[in-house]
């Protein structure tokens, strides 16, 4: 089985981001999966819905490293694994994504054409389930060292941010495969209007096509990821949120 994995708490976002992102995913493949989620608002929309507990020692989107344990979202061996931000845009047919090849100890994540620190990229993670389990295993030793870590030494800027960075050094200390998709499918929007100028550029030349999101979205482009701190989907009126997520 597939199993697509979020979670959503209280805060920044609105419930239905949860039940957008996985109608969208529905109506844009014909792949099976269920879909589970973490959460704190009953209202959210998942085929298995788990408790977030804000009186645990993990914080905020670290919950997503529970899904790296066997025991955890009913998995079964050989299921499939898939862990996904809640602030994407589905804007093509993503059966090639959901379906993307994953072999024991490797993890696939979205390929990034933009300058990253990182190769790896937090809003979409697979693997086999199990196989990565030393990331939760290594974490739940000591998650208040870990959720803070990567604020204290400078990597990121804001407090329990850091968790892709600390799967990043995971899968390299544990000598994992890391795979990547197609770079082409993913578009970065944010919250600046000169950087999204100046991504719609650099995606133009890098890929020889036509900009990455004007009035329309670049025919190659799957995902839509909104990574602005100040502004996100909802509060977003660009034309292509009226198509493929307003209406979802």
């Amino acid at each position: 089985m597939l199993k697509i994995c979020t979670v959503y708490f209280e805060g920044f976002y609105k419930p239905d981001y949860v039940s957008k992102l996985y109608k969208s995913l529905r109506k844009n493949s014909s792949i099976s999966f269920q879909s589970v989620c973490i959460t704190d608002n009953k209202n959210v929309e998942a085929d298995v819905i788990l408790p977030y507990n804000h009186h645990s020692n993990i914080k905020k989107h670290w919950h997503k490293l529970k899904f790296f344990s066997p025991q955890f979202a009913y998995q079964q061996p050989g299921d499939d694994i898939i862990i996904m931000d809640i602030d994407q845009v589905i804007t093509n047919n993503v059966d090639d994504l959901l379906n993307y090849p994953v072999n024991e100890n490797e993890l696939v994540s979205y390929g990034q054409w933009w300058n990253s620190k990182l190769k790896i990229n937090g809003g979409f993670y697979k693997f086999k389930s199990g196989s990565l389990k030393f990331i939760w295993d290594d974490f739940i030793q000591n998650p208040e060292y870990w959720q803070l870590h990567y604020y204290n030494t400078g990597d990121v800027h804001y407090k329990y941010y850091g968790e892709q960075n600390y799967v990043n050094w995971k899968i390299q200390e544990h000598k994992i495969s890391l795979i990547t998709t197609p770079e082409k499918w993913l578009a970065t929007y944010t919250d600046d209007y000169k950087r999204n100028l100046e991504l719609n550029k650099i995606y133009s030349k890098k890929f020889n096509t036509d900009y990455m999101i004007l009035d329309d979205v670049n025919k190659y482009i799957k995902i839509i990821h909104f990574t602005g701190i100040n502004k996100t989907i909802h509060n977003s009126n660009h034309k292509f949120l009226k198509e493929f997520w307003n209406e979802c």
